[in-house]
């Protein structure tokens, strides 16, 4: 019995990992003993594939980091608001006092827009500034040490989270889906080459039939899902070229008669460079040839209100 070909590699990953999953499923289910060898070596490449599939999207302790700054972001405003407070006061040599503390805080600017990491730093020395001698003069006359006690807690306790989530998280570039791929398609290379000998030399083996007939079924399926795909996005592909000439249309004429050109002369290729309204298409010349000898081709570009220009 002929064994269907499957080419994986126009699978996508997921697509690829299922189609191995079902293979390793059937040719298990057959129990046939002489496939058990090869089938290790599929199966521990499977295995290493599927990790490298099922990395989290999201970095682990991202809710909590994002519940921790917002908290030493509030500590923070708690005393910025205890220090503009004071600067109101009353009293001269607590305004005085104030004034010398909001200095210190001007130092660091835009704390609160830092990202994480410069902001940890920043709050750090700030904290660190506080606690020298001729602050903390200040920081005692206002009582606001219990607020820079606060933001300095806070900042460690996300400081803390934020180091712990880096030595646990798995770095880029770990895994090499692409290697990873051809290791797996190797090893069922292995398998479908061993039930193919099976099929020459044994074609009695008692359940190979049914395996190689739900094999041909898998890799029919298969077929079908990337014809679907390939006509989808070949009729996407028609549906954008079409609605490109439609825009440039209008602008044709014009353009033939900047570029001293016959009328009718100018054609859309179909391609394309660039994104939105910075989207460059090529136009073909009628009659026209370059010096290679190849039809003389102008790049475009499409204003607001649709004028064609050539691109130089």
């Amino acid at each position: 019995m002929k064994i269907r070909n499957q080419n994986t590699y126009r699978l996508q990953h997921m697509e690829h990992y299922q189609f191995v999953n079902h293979v390793l499923t059937i040719c298990k289910e057959a129990k046939i003993e002489k496939l058990d060898a090869v089938l290790v070596a599929l199966q521990k490449a499977f295995e290493k594939e599927d990790l490298s599939l099922n990395l989290p999207r999201k970095e682990e302790g991202t809710k909590e980091l994002r519940e921790l700054d917002k908290e030493r972001s509030n500590a923070y405003r708690a005393l910025i608001f205890a220090v503009k407070l004071n600067q109101n006061s009353e009293v001269k040599t607590n305004r005085d006092a104030a004034e010398k503390l909001s200095e210190v805080i001007s130092r660091y600017p835009k704390l609160l827009k830092a990202n994480y990491d410069k902001k940890s730093g920043m709050i750090k020395n700030l904290v660190t500034d506080f606690s020298e001698t001729e602050t903390l003069e200040h920081v005692k006359l206002l009582k606001i040490k219990p607020y820079i006690d606060r933001l300095s807690n806070a900042n460690k306790t996300f400081d803390e989270l934020y180091c712990s989530r880096l030595k646990s998280s798995i770095p880029t570039g770990t895994f090499d889906v692409k290697a990873l791929r051809a290791e797996t398609d190797a090893a069922l290379n292995d398998v479908l080459r061993r039930i193919d000998s099976l099929d020459d030399l044994e074609p009695e083996t008692p359940n190979l039939a049914e395996l190689i007939k739900h094999y041909n079924a898998l890799v029919e399926k298969k077929h079908f899902t990337l014809s679907h795909r390939a006509g989808t996005s070949q009729t996407a592909r028609k549906k954008r070229t079409a609605g490109y000439a439609a825009l440039l249309q209008p602008g044709f004429a014009q353009l033939e008669e900047s570029l001293d050109l016959p009328s009718k002369t100018l054609s859309f290729t179909g391609k394309t460079k660039g994104t939105g309204a910075k989207r460059n298409y090529q136009l073909a010349i009628k009659g026209q040839t370059g010096l290679d000898g190849k039809p003389r081709m102008v790049w475009v570009i499409v204003d607001k209100n649709g004028k064609l220009s050539e691109v130089k």
